[in-house]
């Protein structure tokens, strides 16, 4: 977990595409953002972020921010955003500049530095000795609540709805209980 709040994401801060950078911790801390971290091959990234497109209100509605984390898609910054703009067309035409819109919804950070590596590598290990090699071909999600605490780790297709509301109940148990009904007016 210490790890995991110095990583740094690139958050989407207007329609334009502009982004600014923050860590896992200033996010949680001042935003109050729940993450959700979905690592793996490029079709369990697609796979996932077209499952998340079907709640995208519900992420807005209840604080949740998806960082996907492409294996092996990482390795040197420069190159893959140059890739990014020329291999994911977007369903707009012929266009060949843009990101799906998966990919650029508002919900969805951008992993950056060289940090995330180590960590998705060190879960992905984690993962392959709990459940064997075809980890690597299914992915791995890493969910964190807005307190920091990973509440859990999944494998394989990434079940939207029951995070969502296992986060919103994570939220009402660490919620203070409201007992003004039992002072005396």
């Amino acid at each position: 977990q210490g790890v995991l709040i110095c990583l740094e994401v690139d958050l989407r801060v207007d329609e334009d595409g502009g982004m600014q950078r923050a860590a896992i911790s200033a996010v949680q801390e001042g935003a109050k953002q729940h993450v959700i971290i979905v690592a793996g091959p490029r079709k369990a990234i697609r796979d996932a972020l077209l499952g998340a497109n079907i709640l995208k209100m519900e992420f807005a509605l209840r604080d949740v921010l998806v960082v996907p984390y492409e294996l092996g898609g990482r390795k040197v910054q420069k190159n893959k955003e140059e890739e990014d703009k020329l291999s994911r067309p977007d369903g707009t035409g012929f266009d060949t500049n843009k990101r799906p819109t998966w990919e650029t919804q508002p919900y969805v950070a951008d992993a950056v530095g060289d940090d995330w590596e180590t960590y998705v590598n060190a879960e992905m290990e984690d993962a392959v000795l709990q459940n064997g090699p075809k980890v690597q071909e299914d992915g791995i999600v890493i969910i964190v609540a807005n307190t920091g605490e990973i509440i859990r780790r999944g494998v394989g297709q990434v079940p939207w709805r029951n995070i969502v509301e296992e986060l919103e109940q994570k939220v009402k148990e660490d919620a203070p209980v409201n007992l003004g009904f039992l002072s005396e007016s």
